[in-house]
């Protein structure tokens, strides 16, 4: 008995710009990349569970993370908004009341103070916290979408 493991499954001719356009799709949309691939049932349902994860944050008062750059766990905050796709920009515009993602260093800029106050009304809700953690959720399990699309996409996955 032989205690080799069996080599990858050799990937599939086109599966560059296949892999590449499936992984694009399943950011743009979740559960899209999967429909590409031939996987509609999947995909809707992974559509289904990450925009209603997000839905949930949104309505619960979540706020999309800013990048500080004195505080280097920000910037993977900020990347796992910005993972569920151009459907992020609407907590950044619920949040700020525009599109911003990198807080400004001075810390009496008017900008800098008019973000923090906006982010403190936002901590007096109940839900806040609930909100940011099903918006992260959200970034999380897209990302999982994405490298799971890669993989179906190159033939490491059936």
């Amino acid at each position: 008995m032989s205690d080799a493991v069996p080599a990858a499954p050799a990937p599939k001719p086109g599966s560059a710009a296949r892999s590449l356009v499936s992984c694009l799709l399943a950011w743009f949309l979740p559960g899209l990349g999967h429909v590409y691939l031939g996987r509609k049932g999947r995909g809707a349902v992974f559509c289904v569970v990450v925009l209603a994860t997000f839905g949930l944050g949104i309505a619960s008062d979540g706020a999309a993370s800013l990048v500080d750059r004195g505080q280097a766990l920000t910037y993977l905050a900020t990347f796992d908004n910005v993972a569920t796709g151009p459907i992020e920009l609407l907590s950044r515009q619920r949040t700020y009341g525009r599109i911003v993602y990198l807080l400004p260093r001075e810390e009496n800029h008017p900008e800098r103070v008019e973000l923090t106050g906006r982010l403190r009304d936002r901590v007096r809700s109940v839900t806040y916290e609930y909100g940011n953690a099903f918006l992260l959720t959200a970034g999380l399990m897209n990302i999982l979408l994405i490298l799971d699309t890669f993989d179906i996409a190159v033939g490491r996955k059936d």
